[in-house]
């Protein structure tokens, strides 16, 4: 049987994020069905419903999966706590890499990892940095499923337009700026492309600090004891945004704020010529631009520095508190859904990196990979990542929390109403106080 794991103090622990966007739920029934909520709209939405639909067809009158989209992730887990605190949640749950520690300390889940050691289930398969993200103290807590990596795209056309080597993409900051500044093209005071273009998005920073072996938070990255401070307030972190914002005020870069998608959309319509960007949208980037993309492993802030990328997206979590017959159905939709048949299809629809080892050799897989041979990137970067402390992200409850913190200081910076230095100084403090409430909450 399953146990189940029940927090003592959700509320304490719920507050110290965003506020819950309310409550409604669905608990699976007593006909077979699950209930599972997911966070994707657009492609990525419409895949997850098509391997819902797969897995239903196979288990037609057992097993039906009733896959409900819940918004955003940010949406998704504040509708889970809400559905914790009125004992109404769902039977499955995708929660982004950054909610792992929360989801951990609010104890209302099955670990994945004792579920397929009660079920005799090899989890040998599964990608080894993945598996070893998801697992804190031993446990594996969750399955992954979307994996992403930070990816730089760029324009092929526009590097031959100006004498850049398209096969030669940049692999530092200091390189991505050269470039960047000789893709720009004005015209008549006008600014016809921009060299960069990135959204603001922390999780842009988490990666390059991992990627340059810099600790995002002290104890060990939280992998030895719980965070007391983020580590923003170095000249490592100052020089990544003052770089950035060097861009903008140059006319270099294109600001769009704090929407990925306006980033992905200049790229795509040929408005800028290199993106940083995630794995997962891979396949809309390559099929939605009119010129030929390249896709380069993710820029290192200083040359010859340690460290690698670490997964991003997210994973599925089982919740406790369901009757033993359900909690076994989901079993069955987990493993269905870290199948190598599985995997390659989802991966051949998005660009995500394919939980399974095997499915890389399947010919769903195989197939896209002809086509599209820089679909197999994401994941060899990945293995190719030296493991560090800082190569397997910061583990924190408040992390969440921290990367809207991030965003804030990257906003100033950018708009020009504060200096690197000072912003980041005062996200730190701010965070400070959050971790330390966070602490006390679950001490």
């Amino acid at each position: 049987m399953f146990r189940p794991r029940i927090a003592p103090a959700i509320a304490a622990i719920a507050a110290t994020l965003l506020a819950a966007c309310g409550g409604g739920s669905d608990a699976g029934g007593d006909d077979g069905t699950i209930t599972f909520w997911y966070a994707m709209a657009g492609r990525n939405g419409e895949a997850i419903q098509a391997m819902v639909d797969t897995f239903n067809q196979q288990h037609e009158g057992e097993i039906r999966v009733e896959a409900v989209y819940q918004g955003n992730y940010y949406d998704t887990l504040n509708k889970l706590k809400a559905a914790i605190q009125s004992g109404q949640t769902p039977n499955l749950v995708q929660v982004f890499e950054i909610g792992t520690q929360l989801m951990i300390d609010l104890q209302s889940s099955v670990p994945f990892g004792e579920m397929a050691e009660e079920a005799g289930y090899s989890l040998d398969d599964l990608q080894p940095r993945l598996v070893d993200y998801y697992t804190v103290d031993g446990t594996l807590y969750s399955l992954p499923f979307n994996a992403s990596a930070p990816m730089l795209y760029y324009n092929k056309t526009a590097f031959e337009e100006v004498g850049l080597d398209p096969e030669q993409p940049p692999q530092t900051l200091e390189e991505v700026a050269e470039a960047a500044e000789r893709l720009t093209i004005r015209r008549g005071g006008q600014t016809e492309r921009y060299g960069y273009v990135a959204a603001i998005d922390g999780w842009l920073i988490e990666q390059m600090m991992a990627n340059t072996d810099l600790p995002y938070c002290d104890q060990g990255n939280g992998r030895e004891g719980r965070p007391t401070a983020v580590n923003w307030t170095n000249p490592t972190v100052e020089n990544m945004l003052g770089w950035w914002r060097d861009l903008v005020e140059r006319g270099i870069a294109l600001n769009v704020g704090r929407n990925n998608n306006d980033a992905s959309a200049a790229f795509q319509s040929g408005r800028a010529a290199i993106l940083p960007f995630t794995a997962a949208n891979m396949r809309d980037i390559i099929t939605g631009s009119d010129f030929e993309v390249g896709v380069a492993y993710y820029p290192k802030a200083e040359p010859g520095t340690g460290g690698g990328v670490f997964n991003g997206g997210g994973s599925i979590w089982t919740m406790a508190g369901h009757p033993e017959s359900e909690q076994e159905a989901a079993f069955e939709f987990l493993k269905y859904v870290a199948s190598p048949e599985a995997q390659a299809t989802w991966a051949a629809a998005t660009g995500y990196i394919p939980v399974s080892l095997a499915a890389r050799d399947h010919p769903v897989f195989q197939d896209v990979l002809a086509e599209y041979p820089d679909f197999a990137k994401p994941g060899e970067q990945l293995l190719e990542s030296e493991i560090t402390v800082a190569s397997r992200g910061c583990l924190m409850g408040t992390m969440p929390e921290a990367r809207d913190q991030m965003n804030t200081a990257i906003e100033r910076v950018l708009l020009g109403n504060a200096t690197p230095a000072d912003a980041l100084a005062a996200a730190t403090e701010s965070m400070g106080r959050v971790i330390e409430t966070y602490n006390q909450s679950v001490s």
